[in-house]
Parts: structure tokens; C-alpha cells; sequence
């Protein structure tokens, strides 16, 4: 193989690289955006807070957001497409999609904390929050919920599936990214233990799938937010260690960690994979075959 044959292809440069140029824009506006936030917080002699703070969430996750298209823009006036063309939905992101993909990711994790709570390891306790508090809260929290849902959507199943699709097609490409995007939870966060890693694994690859047989992002995006929103405040689970000060209910988790997910929160439960089970069953029920949208023409058959 020639030296030139490592970064062309018969298209131009090839997926991988495309990929990684991608990914540069992307943390590079993501550190620097990070970094004007923590000099605007600094200057006013504030510190921003560690934990699981919807404020937080919804800061970090609107930078990453705010950096994802800004590297999905430059790479669709790059390779002459347009920002749909990577999934990403246009003037109708919350339409008949985003709530459908809403409807199963909240119907998923009830479902699973119900599993839980006939095993006995789930207790709801009572209101954590009253009144301008708890709207405030449910506000702060499906905003939140919307940014990791856009972001995360964007970043893993934007682009990234888009460029290895056309590299190796798209179940390689899905599968590849899925058990990166599972990896990247066990890896980074605290406590973690192999259920996690399988469980965001195997939701990712749901998510591929709906991307496939959608065609965009919407129905993703819906249903990570939701689910997200479910887990985190209106069931009042722990993620990473912590539980939202900012919660719904005073809820409690008691049993094996194999029942409950322990610290990691109702994820990392085994009952999850059956729940899983049956949401890609129930998908599969709504959309039986792939878009036309998502037959894209590929740029190169290798990475």
C-alpha cells in the first residue's frame, strides 16, 4: 500500500480521518467554551458546583451541544451536505418522532422501576420538593434532560455514525459506537461494573436502530431525554454515586446491587436487560424497515 493510500480513498479522504477531524473541532470548541464559562464564574467570585445539579448538567451539556454542530456545520460545508444529512433533524426536532422516542424511553425506565419495586428494592417515599421548588426543579431538569438527550445524540449518532457508515456500513458502524459509548460510562464515571457498561451499550445500539429505521435523530433524542428525566428526577434514582439534590422524591433503593444497580442507579440493574428486550421488540413493532433517508451514498468503502 502507498503512504497516500493510508489517508485516501477513491472519494477523497477516508471516513476514519474524517472522523478524527471531526472529533478535533469538537473537543477543542468544548474546552474552549468550557474554559470562558469557568473565567465568567471566576470573575464574579463564583465556583462552579460538583454533583448531580441540573444547572450543571444543563451548562456542560449546551457547551458540548453548542460545539457538535459547530464541528457538524464545518464538516457539512467541507464535504457539500447539509446538517439532515448527518441525522440531525431540521425546523420539525420535536415532532410526531421526539415524542414517540419520548413515550418508549419513559415507558422503559417505569417500567423497569417497577421490576424493581415488585423485587422489592424500590421505595417512592414522599415529595422531596413543594411548590415554586418543585417547579422549578421539574423545569431545570427537562432542560437538562433535552441538552444531554440533543448533545450526546449528536456527538455519537450525528456525524460519527454518518462518516463510519460510509467507511464500513452501518451495523459495523453501530455496533463499533455503541460499545465505545458504553466504554466511555465505564470508564469515566465512578463505581462502575460490567452491567453498565452492557446496558448503555445495548441502549446505544437501540438508539442505531431507531436512527436506522427513522431516518434522523428525533426519535433518539426523545427517548434519551426522557429516559434520562425518568431516572434521574421523577423516580429519584442515584447515577454515578450521587442522587439530584434537586429530586422529585425522597425515594430509596434497598437490596443486591444485581437488583437495584446499587450506586450506579437502576442502569446498572440486571432486570434492565429484559426491559431492554422489550423495547427493541416494541420498536421494531412501530417501525418495521429502514428509512430512505438513512441509505445514504458513501464518500469511501473503507476507513
Amino acid at each position: 500500500m502507498r503512504a497516500k493510500d493510508i489517508f485516501l480513498g477513491p472519494a477523497g479522504l477516508r471516513s476514519g480521518w474524517r472522523l478524527l477531524i471531526f472529533l478535533a473541532i469538537t473537543i477543542a470548541l468544548q474546552a474552549g467554551l468550557q474554559e470562558i464559562v469557568l473565567l465568567v464564574l471566576r470573575a464574579r467570585g463564583l465556583v462552579a458546583p460538583e454533583g448531580l445539579y441540573s444547572l450543571v448538567f444543563l451548562a456542560s451539556d449546551t457547551i458540548t451541544l453548542i460545539a457538535v454542530v459547530v464541528a457538524n456545520w464545518v464538516m457539512a460545508k467541507w464535504e457539500r451536505r447539509r446538517l439532515t444529512d448527518y441525522g440531525l433533524p431540521g425546523k420539525n426536532a420535536f415532532g410526531w418522532k421526539f415524542w414517540e422516542g419520548a413515550a418508549l424511553g419513559y415507558a422503559g425506565v417505569s417500567l423497569l422501576i417497577l421490576l424493581i419495586f415488585l423485587a422489592g428494592g424500590y421505595s417512592p417515599g414522599s415529595l422531596a420538593l413543594h411548590g415554586a421548588a418543585l417547579v422549578r426543579a421539574a423545569l431545570l431538569w427537562l432542560l437538562a434532560s433535552l441538552a444531554i438527550g440533543f448533545a450526546e445524540e449528536y456527538l455519537f449518532r450525528g456525524y460519527s455514525q454518518f462518516i463510519l457508515t460510509q467507511g464500513i456500513g452501518f451495523w459495523p458502524a453501530a455496533y463499533l459506537i455503541s460499545f465505545l459509548f458504553g466504554a466511555l460510562h465505564y470508564f469515566t464515571k465512578p463505581y462502575e461494573r460490567w452491567p453498565d457498561w452492557a446496558s448503555t451499550g445495548l441502549i446505544a445500539l437501540l438508539l442505531c436502530l431507531t436512527l436506522r429505521r427513522t431516518g434522523d435523530l428525533r426519535f433518539a433524542i426523545g427517548f434519551h431525554a426522557a429516559f434520562d428525566f425518568g431516572a434521574i428526577f421523577v423516580y429519584s434514582g442515584p447515577n454515578g454515586g450521587q442522587l439530584a439534590p434537586d429530586r422529585l422524591l425522597t425515594a430509596t433503593f434497598h437490596g443486591s446491587d444485581w437488583l437495584t444497580g446499587g450506586r450506579l442507579g437502576p442502569e446498572a440493574s440486571l432486570l434492565v436487560f429484559p426491559v431492554i428486550g422489550a423495547m427493541f421488540l416494541v420498536f421494531h413493532l412501530l417501525y418495521r424497515s429502514p428509512a430512505e433517508a438513512s441509505k445514504t451514498v458513501p464518500i469511501s468503502r473503507s476507513i
